[in-house]
């Protein structure tokens, strides 16, 4: 078993450098609760979602963050992202069109957000 356990090793240390792989790994750690409650409460009223899995992680970032502000409850908004630019669209009062903008334009950077909410009155 040491024998074998040696070789193992030796045969790791001898592998060329081609075949080492190097990763980063973006783990995104939710409040599940919170963000479950709230597309509960808005009947799931908040869609994101990308076809990359950085553009699938930035809309994500992008729908939490409105999740998280009271201020917006009540609006239907849809993100997506392609390419590192957010598409925003849906509906709400004109004061929440602009605070999901700003929040997006934070969490995305200012020219990567495009689209507003429609609004619903108010």
């Amino acid at each position: 078993m040491t024998k074998l356990i040696a070789v193992a090793i030796a045969a790791g240390l001898s592998a060329p450098a081609a075949f080492a792989q190097t990763y980063t790994e973006r783990i995104t750690v939710y409040e599940a609760p919170r963000y479950d409650a709230f597309v509960v409460e808005e009947s799931s009223a908040l869609h994101s979602g990308a076809k990359t899995l950085p553009d699938t992680l930035l809309a994500d970032d992008v729908a939490y963050a409105l999740a998280r502000d009271r201020k917006l409850d009540g609006i239907t908004v849809t993100v997506s992202a392609n390419n590192g630019q957010v598409m925003m669209s849906g509906s709400g009062d004109h004061e929440q069109s602009q605070r999901a903008q700003s929040i997006a334009q934070r969490v995305a950077g200012a020219g990567n957000v495009s689209g507003e909410l429609s609004n619903t009155g108010g």
